[in-house]
């Protein structure tokens, strides 16, 4: 009689914590499927609410990843800028204790270094555009499988 009321306990708290959780992200495959035994459980107890959720989020990060976007390496440009306005000024300060030669070197490595440093931001913008591309397509071709799941369910409540 304990053990029933210990595995009773164990099915309703596991019941109360798939219907409760949510996985935070989209689990749903392009097929429709919903990977791993937690999620199915979610998708189970849940029922639409858990589809309704897949498409929620589906939708903000499809949203998110069309949206214009400044270069992932803004940021590293505007911190490149001031960094490079202190090295100015300090180099301005002591502009008379260097010769001739140590200018021209200095010049010629800050030049090297923004071509180096544009080349990088470069490959770093290319390779983020690329990303949220492939997942834009991912979600433009996941939402409405979701969307079917949803339909479904609203015209069939017995199957999921």
């Amino acid at each position: 009689m304990r053990r029933a009321g210990v595995l009773l306990t164990v099915v309703i708290l596991l019941a109360g914590y798939l219907y409760i959780s949510g996985p935070g992200k989209v689990v749903v495959n392009e097929k429709g499927r919903v990977p791993g035994l937690v999620n199915k459980g979610r998708a189970l107890v849940q029922g639409n609410h858990f589809w309704e959720r897949q498409l929620k989020i589906a939708t903000e990060i499809y949203n998110s990843d069309t949206a214009p976007h400044l270069p992932s390496s803004s940021e590293m440009q505007a911190l490149y800028h001031k960094f490079r306005e202190e090295e100015n000024a300090l180099n301005e300060k002591m502009k008379d204790l260097y010769t001739p030669e140590e200018k021209m070197a200095m010049m010629y490595r800050i030049k090297a270094d923004s071509i180096s440093r544009a080349g990088k931001w470069r490959i770093s913008d290319e390779a983020a555009e690329s990303v949220r591309v492939k997942d834009a397509d991912k979600y433009k071709s996941l939402i409405p499988v979701i969307e079917r799941k949803i339909h479904k369910g609203k015209t069939d409540p017995g199957k999921n």
